[in-house]
C-alpha cells in the first residue's frame, strides 16, 4: 500500500469513531463497568459511523474501512459481520485496539508495551485480528507510542 492508499487508511482511522457522536458522553466517560443496555448503545457506534460517512460523496471505501473496525476475522464482530474484511479495515481494527489499550481511559491507565502486545497476540489467536498486521507492531511500537504522546 502506498501514497493515496496510505492516506485513505489514515482518514479511515481518524473517522472510525465518528459514530460515537450518537453515544451519550456520560457513557463514553463512565469510569465503571457498563450495564448491558449501555454496552448495546456503545456497540451501535460503528453503524452510525457508516451512516455518517456514507452520506459524504467520495468516501465510499473509507466508509467501509472505518465502519468495520469492530468486525473480527472469525466473523463474530459487530455490527455488520461482512463475509470479507478488506486489508484496510483490518489495519484500522488493529490500530483501534492498539490505541484503546495503550491510552489512558476513564476506567484504567494505558497499558505498557508487553501487556499491549500480549493482548494483541491473544486476539490474533482468538481469530479477532490479522496476525500479519499485528506482527509489525513490536518493531514500530516505540515510534507509535511517541506519536501518541505528542498528539
Amino acid at each position: 500500500m502506498r501514497g493515496a492508499g496510505v492516506r485513505l487508511v489514515g482518514i479511515a482511522g481518524y473517522l472510525h469513531d465518528i459514530g460515537k457522536l450518537s453515544v451519550p458522553v456520560v457513557l463514553l466517560d463512565k469510569p465503571g463497568k457498563l450495564a448491558p443496555d449501555e454496552m448495546q448503545l456503545i456497540r451501535q457506534h460503528p453503524y452510525y459511523t457508516h451512516q455518517i460517512l456514507s452520506a459524504v460523496p467520495g468516501l465510499e471505501t473509507v466508509c467501509a474501512w472505518a465502519a468495520f473496525h469492530h468486525e473480527r476475522l472469525d466473523g463474530t464482530g459487530y455490527p455488520f459481520r461482512p463475509r470479507h474484511l478488506p486489508l484496510e479495515a483490518r489495519i484500522v481494527a488493529v490500530a483501534d485496539v492498539f490505541t484503546a489499550i495503550t491510552e489512558d481511559r476513564p476506567y484504567r491507565p494505558g497499558m505498557p508495551k508487553e501487556a499491549c502486545l500480549s493482548i494483541l497476540y491473544k486476539m490474533v489467536c482468538e481469530g479477532a485480528l490479522d496476525g500479519d498486521i499485528v506482527s509489525y507492531l513490536p518493531d514500530i511500537y516505540d515510534a507509535l507510542h511517541d506519536a501518541q504522546a505528542k498528539a
